[in-house]
């Protein structure tokens, strides 16, 4: 016999999630600050092998059924093209990336903005607001410096952002076991 689940089973596997990922992801951030360089190649060196694998899957797939296709092949070839310069030139790689990430921090800072927006006046919205704050100045500073300073501050910037990504989760799981204790407390 299963036992029906309630809302507030729902709250704490869900407040319980939420702060083990806040956990990873701000130790992923402390650490990350202190070794920015190992970040910054880490994520080019994982990107360009993701790339070429994933480039050799679309090339079986088009040897499969598109072998005489230019368009078919077009999509492995670059993939696999990109992925090869990315592990053989880092510092360009690692450039480009920064331009991604840069775009990522702009969304980000949005989406954090947008959060405090929505969750205003409730506990925990200047948090958001923190958080979308620092990732606009994040973007900022890697626009300005791009691209001679791009190794270090990528994993740097990257590092941080984790940081307080983990921090911001990490208190919004607090307010949820704070929300779910009083919950408790008001079904006594």
């Amino acid at each position: 016999m299963t036992e029906k689940s309630t809302p507030q089973d729902f709250i704490k596997a869900f407040e319980r999630s939420i702060l083990v990922v806040a956990t990873v992801l701000a130790l992923l951030g402390f650490i990350g600050i202190f070794m920015p360089h190992v970040v910054s190649f880490t994520i080019e060196i994982f990107l360009g092998l993701i790339m070429i694998i994933g480039g050799v899957f679309f090339a079986y797939y088009s040897y499969q059924y598109h072998t005489r296709s230019f368009i078919g092949w077009l999509k492995p070839v670059i993939l696999i093209m990109v992925g090869v310069l990315f592990l053989m030139k880092p510092g360009a790689g690692i450039a480009a990336f920064t331009l991604l990430v840069t775009f990522y921090l702009l969304v980000d800072a949005y989406a954090g903005f947008a959060l405090s927006y929505l969750r205003h006046p409730a506990p925990g919205w200047g948090w958001f607001l923190l958080n979308g704050l620092l990732s606009l100045t994040l973007a900022v500073l890697l626009m300005v410096g791009w691209p001679s300073t791009s190794p270090v501050f990528l994993g740097l910037y990257i590092s941080i952002s984790l940081l307080f990504d983990g921090i911001s989760l990490f208190m919004l799981g607090l307010k949820l076991k704070k929300a779910e204790e009083e919950l408790e407390k008001g079904g006594q």
